[in-house]
């Protein structure tokens, strides 16, 4: 049951306004409002409304509004929203918002704003935003914002934004930014998270796990960067792994931390260091834990000797120390010149000199102030 005002001459007819509970026509060219759908055959060209569905067998161009779902045979373009679901068959242009998601099997090129998901079977454009996720199959040119997740089956050059997940299959050109991690074979952009991981790395990453497992043109900042290039990596952070990097043990005692055992990440001109130990205060203070963390840089004067500097950050915590007038928790920093001799390939012995400033966490002077010097082996 419908009102309709059609030019039935027309072939195919032409509906100019359509009002009723369930309507069935050709084509739409004007405005259409039904309580429950509206079913066009082939094409919308203007307002249609409907309370649950409307359903157009080719293309949509204008506004469409509905209670639940819009489905599009091919190609829609303008504004489309729906409670739940919005579906096109081939590609969509424009703004696009439903409760639940915007699905559409071609390409996308807009606003698309989805409740739980937006998926593109290829390429897309413009922004997606959705409190799941958001997938595309092909490339994508934009920004993406995911509540968990976004992830793109080929490049993408914009921004892709989510609390967990980003990926890119095959090159990130822009910048992905998440809570947990970032994934693409090739970076050539940004990558910003927790985890970052890359074949082919020709831009930066940044997050405490940075892993590129082929080649490295860019930059690697975080507290762990893992590169399989061992040429041209260029890593920053506590911990950065390449093929020639050589880990090693070293065991030291000397004036300020008597026992010392800490693991070295070697690399070629420099290096990092972390370890724990026993620090001592004073000949009137009990042994007190140190946790530390080292960087440097060295240079090799002979063939079995070389010389190195480093920086050193010491966490203390004084133990039994602080029922005798000791503070609970100090740090120190602590800059030394080493000079290092190889025994053998696996085995040698350094000693230290510098100086150490001992302060308490949330002020600014200093605890204690006093040169320090340590010696030590080296395996492996």
């Amino acid at each position: 049951m419908a009102l309709n005002i059609t030019n039935k001459k027309k072939d195919p007819p032409q509906t100019y306004v359509n009002i009723g509970l369930l309507s069935n026509y050709a084509n739409l060219q004007g405005f259409g409002l039904n309580a429950i759908s509206s079913i066009t055959h082939q094409y919308v060209k203007g307002i249609q409304v409907a309370g649950i569905t409307n359903v157009t067998g080719l293309n949509m161009s204008g506004l469409q509004i509905a209670g639940i779902a819009n489905v599009t045979g091919k190609t829609s373009n303008g504004m489309v929203l729906s409670g739940l679901m919005n579906v096109s068959g081939k590609e969509a242009n424009g703004f696009q918002l439903s409760g639940i998601g915007n699905v559409v099997n071609g390409s996308t090129r807009g606003f698309f704003l989805g409740g739980l998901i937006n998926l593109s079977g290829k390429s897309s454009g413009g922004v997606h935003i959705a409190g799941l996720a958001n997938i595309n199959g092909q490339d994508y040119s934009g920004m993406s914002i995911g509540g968990l997740m976004n992830v793109n089956g080929n490049s993408i050059k914009g921004v892709q934004l989510s609390a967990l997940l980003n990926v890119a299959g095959e090159s990130n050109k822009g910048v992905q930014l998440a809570g947990l991690g970032n994934v693409t074979v090739n970076n050539k952009g940004l990558q910003l998270g927790l985890a970052n991981y890359s074949e082919q790395n020709r831009g930066l990453q940044i997050g405490v796990s940075n892993v590129e497992t082929k080649r490295n043109r860019g930059w690697q900042l975080g507290l762990i960067n893992i590169s399989q290039d061992s040429i041209s990596a260029r890593q920053i952070g506590l911990v950065n792994w390449n093929p020639r990097t050589r880990p090693q043990l070293i065991i030291s005692g000397g004036n300020l931390n008597k026992v010392n055992v800490a693991v070295r990440f070697k690399n070629q001109h420099t290096y990092t260091q972390i370890g724990t130990g026993a620090y001592y205060f004073d000949t009137d203070a009990k042994f007190s834990f140190s946790a530390f963390y080292r960087a440097g840089v060295y240079y090799p004067i002979l063939p079995q000797l070389e010389i190195s500097a480093d920086m050193g950050y010491y966490h203390i915590e004084s133990l039994k120390n602080k029922d005798n007038g000791y503070p609970a928790r100090l740090y120190a920093l602590q800059p030394r010149v080493n000079i290092e001799y190889n025994i053998s390939k696996k085995i040698g012995v350094f000693a230290s000199g510098g100086y150490s400033w001992t302060k308490t966490y949330g002020h600014s002077g200093n605890f204690d102030d006093k040169a320090t010097f340590e010696v030590g082996i080296i395996l492996f």
